[in-house]
């Protein structure tokens, strides 16, 4: 043995190393116990065999039941083809007597109401298998899908839909009564009761005006209407027949008042703003939807006889003087040469030369003193032509000042002056003074200087009405002066900002350019428009750098801030790129070029995700039923990997892609993806999986719905015929739904209604110095298709 030519080491160097071999051996068991990402091959599980299946009797049954009900009303008129007394196939009702002699077990109860139910569909009378639903929803205790579907069934019945609305309107009324009362008897609580008399006749005098914005056929009935007009021409021949033809002529005359009174309205409208074509065609509008009823609505029938009148008199009028407009008077013959000469020089000479000037002198001393106004009006449309816009206008102001009796061409300067595009500054200048004085009557009324909240009363009486409140307006100006700029202000300068825009456009380089630059600059900057500010700052000489650097920081994180709200990849990745590109030196900017080369990275045909609460919650889908999901990264144990709460991604055509929580990381952190092509068998799985579970879910609880996609069904339903081998890359085939649990949706606790008919506030006000709770009657909610009968 060589141990003779070992050196021998001393004791402590052998302690040590045998300190430095345990510590490894620490180190190595320790890192067996860190947190570890579950390895690739264990994130699905292999699919499970189909299960051979043997029908049982009573799937034999349920299956000729099947069969007669989707052939009941294709059958050849023959035995098999009767029906019976209550509109059900023979057919049918042969085979769910088949069924029922079977004998179910208890765990098929729900077979035979489906049964039922499918028989009851076979009916040919809507109204026969409303009825019939309507008992076996009272009779049994169906399963929570088929009770969703007949309560569905139930519900859908036009009449009842009908009394329905008109109930809604009633309890509109009722609602209306009630907080008027109850709402100033409860405010009044800490002055004890010592307002209440004032407060208690103010809220009545409201709750009476209020009914001057009510149409003679309100909304509710105006969709009850619709729903009986639906019902009997579907079912013209039924025992409610007679009532319904008097309910529908009765809201049909109604309905006629409605429409008439509103073009009436409009007529009136368009006569106070001298708009009399418009005026004439709603008036006439109005005497046709009358004609209809013509012993109804008289008193309406003569004021738009009125109002017709009343426009085409004004129609006529204005066609006379458009026509007297047009025509020309002869001048003197001494006078003829010169303008036929002067006529000639413009369209020849250019303008603003000296040629044209003398030709128009020359013709200013052949036609003497009633020359002196065109001549005056020609220099300023010279001028004007070649760029001298202030002083062309200062011209055409000091013409338009002339009586119109003594100068012709006075009226023709006004119109030059006065017109918004011709004189673009001149536009700025008075739309600035008019958005001074409505922003001043704002601060002091607030939304009473724009209109009243009674606008079909008298304007005297519907300001009367509203007096307390707008003198208590006026006192609180201070105070909302104070919280301005946290509660916000209409745009009073939108006005003058378009019109300094235009004088922009049409005259860059114009006498008044750096005074509207400078203004624009003010007016963007105080709205936050960072983008349009630094355009402006580009066009101030001497702008300090380091503010526009500031510009450029904001301009781009205003931009950066619209790329969540953009749901097409192409879209998000044009605007990344060109913000990178037009501000490559900003911190923004490198961002942007970042985000874009991580949008681009990540692009896919599809962006459909799962997240991890939804799995939990439905684990049907996670299962392997659906994705197979290996039940260790559900299992809330980091140790052996865990799904992260973004969960699992579908990115189109069979790629899936796993989310897995990464080492050392805990939920909040990005999390490491791992992708799989999986079979089709498993996506058409999925699938499948996902519509049952969303489907039994929102017949449920129709807070579990989800929102429509087309392109997340279009993909699903692709995926469920094994067609999703040719991708389709379009962006605008993409679907960015994310499936996300009750949890995720609506918080810890969902918010539902009060079992209370009213809410109990609690309201103070500084206006008129009250404290006090008092109940609020809810009105009923208006129905999703509401606003078609607007």
């Amino acid at each position: 043995m060589r141990t003779d030519s070992i050196v021998r080491q001393p004791r402590g160097v052998g302690v040590l190393v045998l300190v430095f071999v345990l510590a490894g051996l620490t180190s190595l068991s320790s890192g067996c116990l860190a947190r570890r990402s579950i390895v690739v091959d264990d994130l699905l599980e292999p699919l499970a065999p189909p299960r051979p299946w043997l029908p049982a009797p009573a799937d034999l049954a349920a299956a000729r039941l099947a069969r007669a009900a989707l052939v009941a009303n294709s059958v050849d008129e023959t035995d098999d083809g009767a029906t019976l007394d209550d509109g059900a196939p023979a057919a049918v009702e042969k085979a769910l007597g088949e069924l029922e002699k079977v004998g179910l077990p208890d765990d098929q109860e729900n077979l035979r109401l489906l049964a039922i139910d499918l028989r009851n569909a076979t009916l040919d009378d809507p109204i026969r298998d409303r009825e019939a639903s309507r008992k076996l929803r009272q009779r049994h205790d169906p399963d929570p899908r088929l009770r969703g579907r007949l309560d569905d069934l139930i519900a859908a019945d036009p009449l009842a839909q009908a009394n329905r609305r008109e109930f809604d309107g009633w309890h509109r009324l009722w609602a209306r009564t009630f907080n008027t009362v109850s709402e100033p008897l409860g405010s009044s609580i800490i002055t004890g009761f010592v307002l209440a008399p004032y407060q208690l006749a103010n809220s009545v005098i409201h709750y009476l005006a209020d009914f001057s914005n009510d149409e003679p056929l309100s909304l509710t009935d105006r969709q009850a209407l619709a729903l009986r007009r639906d019902f009997l021409r579907a079912h013209p021949d039924t025992e409610s027949t007679a009532i319904l033809e008097k309910k529908i002529e009765r809201d049909s005359i109604r309905l006629v008042e409605t429409l008439a009174l509103r073009r009436t309205r409009s007529a009136e409208a368009a006569l106070d703003a001298d708009e009399s074509g418009l005026a004439l065609h709603h008036a006439k509008a109005a005497r046709t939807l009358l004609a209809r009823y013509p012993e109804e609505n008289r008193r309406l029938q003569k004021r738009a006889a009125r109002l017709e009148d009343r426009a085409r008199r004004m129609r006529t009028s204005e066609t006379r003087r458009r026509l007297r407009s047009l025509e020309a008077s002869p001048g003197r013959d001494e006078s003829r040469a010169a303008e036929t000469r002067m006529s000639r020089a413009l369209l020849v000479l250019p303008p603003g030369s000296d040629e044209l000037e003398a030709e128009i002198s020359r013709y200013e001393r052949a036609v003497g003193k009633p020359g002196q106004g065109r001549s005056e009006f020609l220099r300023a449309l010279s001028q004007h032509e070649v760029g001298f816009d202030s002083p062309a206008i200062d011209r055409l102001t000091r013409l338009a000042s002339r009586n119109p009796a003594n100068e012709p061409m006075a009226r023709h300067a006004r119109a030059l002056v006065e017109n918004d595009w011709q004189n673009p500054y001149g536009a700025f200048e008075r739309l600035e003074r008019s958005a001074v004085r409505r922003e001043l009557a704002w601060r002091l009324a607030g939304e009473w200087v724009r209109r009243t909240r009674y606008p079909n009363l008298p304007t005297p009486i519907a300001y009367l009405v509203d007096a307390p409140t707008i003198a208590i307006t006026i006192l609180l100006a201070p105070l909302r002066a104070l919280t301005a700029p946290w509660t916000g202000a209409p745009d009073f300068r939108r006005a003058p900002a378009l019109a300094a825009y235009r004088y922009l456009a049409r005259f860059p380089d114009g006498v008044h350019q750096r005074e509207l630059v400078e203004w624009l600059f003010d007016y963007e900057s105080d709205r936050e428009r960072w983008g349009r500010a630094l355009r402006l700052a580009d066009l101030m000489p001497r702008f300090d750098p380091e503010e526009r650097r500031k510009l450029v920081e904001k301009t781009a994180e205003a931009r950066l801030a619209r790329i969540d709200g953009l749901d097409r990849r192409d879209n998000r990745a044009s605007l990344l790129q060109g913000i990178a590109r037009e501000f490559p030196d900003s911190e923004k900017g490198r961002e942007a070029g970042l985000r874009a080369r991580a949008e681009r990275e990540d692009a896919s045909p599809q962006h459909i995700r799962i997240t991890r609460s939804f799995l939990i919650e439905n684990p049907k889908v996670a299962g392997r039923e659906g994705i197979g999901l290996n039940p260790r990264l559900l299992n809330g144990d980091p140790g052996d990997g865990e799904l992260h709460p973004d969960g699992v991604l579908l990115r189109g055509g069979r790629v899936l892609e796993v989310l897995l929580i990464a080492d050392g990381s805990d939920d909040e952190d990005p999390p490491e993806a791992r992708q799989r092509k999986i079979s089709k068998t498993r996506l058409a799985r999925i699938a499948a999986s996902l519509d049952d579970v969303v489907r039994r879910n929102g017949m449920i609880d129709t807070g579990a719905r989800h929102r429509p996609d087309a392109s997340r069904d279009v993909y699903l339903e692709r995926a469920n015929l094994g067609l999703t081998e040719d991708v389709d890359a379009r962006p605008t085939a993409e679907s960015g739904f994310v499936y996300r649990s009750l949890r995720e949706r609506y918080g810890i606790v969902r918010g539902r209604d009060s079992i209370l008919p009213f809410d109990l506030v609690f309201r103070g006000s500084l206006g008129d110095f009250t404290l006090g709770a008092f109940p609020r009657w809810r009105p009923p909610r208006e129905t999703p298709d509401a606003f078609l009968y607007r």
